[in-house]
């Protein structure tokens, strides 16, 4: 049975590039660098190797920003900064947060905003960047929050336009307009075809890859398997890889795309048949979060029962060394909660939920709370109504402070994240949940992990009720550190954009402390924090003293970015032209560039579009510059690029990079999903328990757009 397709792609291509880009220009402290490696947990064991990804997945991207492997030594780089991955996957570095999309999450791969290398004090001192900061977690979260497609209305030329751009699309009153179907289909798959045929570089041919995946729809004259499967033999890690992700994002449930997915995942004789060999690890693992993506978005259970059938088999097997697959297989889990009342969805939901909890309580061992770190959130994403009470009981017993501590600190950091999707708003002492609100409380207020507190921090305000606010509230005034109140206001304004989304006047009092704290506000963190939550709570008498402090502080590159996405927040076109100045002033500052012309997107600007082509068809396009309007103009999603971007991809004579930039930007502008595909991971990711294929910076799942 043919499924309703989702699209979706792999933006690999301008996150390396703009990070590696931005790394360049870093200087004055206004770049997040590269992260460590999280603490690779004791007893490792087989799969508790180094860093075992490509070096190389954007355009232009180097080698591996990491140490050199702890486990089994890296083979050597296959070119000048390209590294052949590893068989075996341990703990990836600390995730950078792409601004783009989820460029990483993000831009235009994992750069979060404003990737660079180490920042510099005098002397040339390195100042380390603190991971625990809280726009790490507006980065992997922000997507439901911007909607940046949902702007753009869709052109109702036929039936089939609605069913391409999907149910859940609320067209705006703005001059941006969707690319219809038949444009898709006629015009940029053609296009793509073409470009990927003709030549055997990888970043064209990845790009290429994810943007056909995104379109999610065949050609009259050819199939997206057949143009996928092609790649899975090719010697290149990164196009195999990509081109295995690439038949699950797609989206067509058909025999052919799930026994290719099921094969791969499985590494069995049709796997192998089709990749010509072994199935190495990194394309098992994302076959398995591919196959768990196409079964999320199909309405038969069948595909989904087939999904959990593999993930079931992957995570039970005894011996699998590679982490990597192990994770994939939960998050698979997680993404099949069946809508349906029937026997068999119901049966399904019990059978992922009893797997996933069995899993998760095991006593396995230090090395494997890596993997079972995963299991909450994936369990609070399946669990029924009825489900619920139990479960917030273990993972309570898991968070609970004062109990002796058997388990590492990304157990905990978990459990505080699904205990924010599985309770009731604190409204009262006599409130179902009150007893998880008031645990989350003391837990935010005592844990001795700082990154459990500030999850706990934003599961309170997503829960929210009048006694979350004012426990919240408080928490705000009595912040002293430097870290803890940018947190606390982040929480305020998420709490707060609940109320306002579903039709209440803003929250005068969350607003004006947030405003008041934004006219003494000093370091750029607490500033940058506050315009997301002014933003978020609908704080609109405060976008005067927004404009303000952008005007005056916009050299400091990754405040003023959460500045003009505060503002865009609000919806006020009114600040339109400011933030057109913003772009025009910000070519030496990427990732400023990015979140002004995405906040240009949001408010629905119909300059924005022909502003962007200017800047990335102009004598100045550096790759830098590039990078960013690639990015912003694949989020923003406005037809009227169609023509400049695949002129672009046709023109041999501009080089590789700018082909993959305008493959990539084709890919976004042409995807059907108001939100980015890997939002359903990514929305609530323990992104501090990361292997490299969920994301590394570059190239995993939650790195590409």
């Amino acid at each position: 049975m043919l499924c309703s397709r989702p699209v979706r792609a792999r933006a690999t291509l301008a996150a390396s590039v703009l990070m590696l880009a931005t790394e360049a220009l870093a200087h004055g402290g206004q770049y997040i660098p590269p992260p460590p490696p999280p603490p690779v947990p004791p007893h490792a064991g087989p799969g508790g190797g180094g860093y075992g990804g490509p070096g190389d997945v954007t355009p232009g991207g180097g080698g591996p920003r990491t140490p050199g492997p702890v486990g089994p030594s890296a083979p050597a780089p296959s070119a000048p900064g390209r590294a052949l991955p590893a068989t075996t996957g341990g703990p990836a570095p600390m995730p950078v947060p792409a601004t783009g999309g989820p460029t990483g999450p993000t831009a235009g791969g994992p750069a979060a905003p404003g990737a660079a290398g180490p920042t510099t004090g005098p002397g040339g001192i390195v100042i380390e960047e603190d991971f625990t900061a809280w726009h790490y977690w507006w980065e992997f979260n922000k997507n439901p929050y911007l909607a940046l497609r949902a702007q753009a209305r869709g052109a109702v030329q036929s039936g089939s336009d609605d069913f391409y751009l999907g149910a859940t699309r609320r067209p705006a009153a703005t001059g941006l307009e969707r690319v219809s179907a038949d444009q898709a289909i006629q015009l940029v798959l053609p296009a793509l075809k073409k470009a990927i045929d003709g030549t055997e570089q990888r970043d064209v041919t990845s790009a290429c890859l994810v943007a056909m995946a995104k379109i999610g729809l065949d050609h009259p004259q050819f199939e997206l398997v057949d143009v996928f499967s092609q790649r899975l033999q090719r010697a290149d890690q990164e196009v195999r890889e990509t081109a295995a992700l690439a038949l699950g994002v797609a989206g067509q449930a058909d025999e052919r795309a799930l026994s290719l997915l099921e094969g791969l995942a499985r590494d069995d004789s049709i796997g192998r048949a089709a990749r010509g060999g072994d199935v190495d690890g990194r394309t098992r693992a994302f076959a398995l979060y591919g196959l768990g993506l196409c079964a999320r978005d199909c309405d038969d259970v069948a595909v989904k029962q087939r999904a959990f059938a593999v993930a079931r088999d992957l995570l039970q097997q005894r011996g699998l060394a590679d982490r990597n697959v192990r994770v994939a297989a939960v998050q698979a889990c997680g993404l099949l909660a069946a809508d349906g009342r029937d026997y068999h969805s119901a049966r399904l939901r019990d059978e992922a939920r009893r797997l996933l909890q069995d899993y998760f309580v095991a006593s396995l061992g230090a090395g494997e709370e890596w993997v079972q770190a995963h299991c909450p959130t994936a369990l609070a994403r399946l669990a029924s109504e009825r489900e619920r009470p139990a479960l917030r009981q273990l993972l309570l017993g898991e968070l609970t402070v004062r109990r002796e501590r058997q388990r590492g600190n990304v157990v905990t950091q978990s459990c505080a994240i699904a205990l924010g999707r599985l309770c009731a708003p604190f409204v009262e002492a006599a409130s179902e949940d009150a007893e998880a609100s008031r645990a989350l409380l003391e837990v935010a207020r005592e844990h001795p992990d700082a990154m459990t507190r500030y999850f706990a921090l934003m599961s309170l305000a997503r829960i929210g009720g009048a006694q979350n606010r004012a426990a919240l509230l408080k928490e705000f005034d009595r912040a002293r550190k430097s870290q803890h109140k940018p947190w606390c206001a982040l929480a305020l304004g998420v709490l707060a954009h609940t109320a306002h989304r579903d039709g209440h006047a803003a929250d005068r009092l969350i607003v004006d402390t947030l405003r008041d704290e934004l006219d003494d506000a000093r370091a750029p963190e607490l500033v940058g924090a506050l315009g997301i939550g002014l933003g978020l709570a609908g704080g609109v008498e405060a976008s005067a003293a927004m404009l303000d402090r952008l005007r005056s502080d916009v050299q400091k590159e990754r405040m003023a970015g959460y500045l003009c996405i505060g503002l865009a927040l609000l919806g006020d076109p009114a600040v339109v032209p400011e933030l057109r100045a913003v772009v025009a002033v910000a070519g030496r500052r990427p990732q400023l560039l990015l979140q002004a012309a995405r906040a240009l997107g949001r408010l629905g600007d119909q300059g924005v579009t022909p502003l962007l082509i200017e800047r990335m068809t102009g004598d100045g396009a550096n790759l830098v510059v590039l990078a960013a309007c690639s990015s912003a103009l694949g989020q923003i999603g406005d037809r009227r690029s169609l023509e400049p971007l695949l002129a672009m991809l046709a023109d041999k004579s501009l080089g590789s990079l700018p082909r993959a930039f305008a493959a990539a930007a084709l890919g976004g502008v042409c995807d059907r999903r108001d939100l980015p595909w890997n939002t359903p991971i990514m929305v609530d990711v323990n992104y501090r328990a990361s292997v490299e294929t969920l994301t590394d910076q570059r190239a995993g799942v939650l790195d590409l757009l």
